[in-house]
């Protein structure tokens, strides 16, 4: 990839991360989970994702063996996306783009590359602002921080 591909990604990776963290912090307030601003904190986001999930904040501390915080991310969204009735197609969408998105950089080069990359952050953005809808808040999740 080249500085224009990386300048390119960087900008949606960075519009997306905006766009998602406010879409989450609104479903952490609709839910009754505190601290919705850890939201836009890199890894701490994760931590809301667990609240949401019902699950233990402090298993974010497992992303650190590769692998597991793949799993950990597609098995909360899962939770998440089934607790907010969002489902189908969303919760694919997510998973397909997550787990495609490896062989995108390799299939793909040049123009082709920006495109399938651009294609990519667009789905996964949206996939998340539909799962992450404050209007279906989670009840029952955990109300502290």
């Amino acid at each position: 990839m080249g500085t224009t591909e990386i300048t390119i990604f960087g900008i949606i990776s960075i519009v997306g991360w905006v766009i998602v963290g406010i879409r989450l912090m609104k479903l952490c307030e609709a839910s009754g989970i505190g601290n919705g601003w850890l939201s836009f904190i890199p890894l701490l986001n994760f931590t809301r994702w667990a609240r949401l999930a019902g699950k233990n904040p402090w298993l974010v501390l497992l992303f650190i063996i590769p692998l597991i915080g793949v799993i950990l991310e597609l098995v909360w969204l899962n939770k998440i996306s089934e607790h907010t009735g969002t489902k189908s197609p969303w919760f694919w969408v997510f998973l397909i783009f997550t787990l495609g998105g490896w062989g995108i950089t390799s299939i793909f080069s040049g123009a082709l590359l920006i495109i399938a990359l651009l294609i990519s952050a667009v789905l996964m953005i949206a996939a998340q602002w539909m799962i992450f809808d404050p209007t279906k808040p989670i009840t029952g999740a955990a109300n502290n921080a």
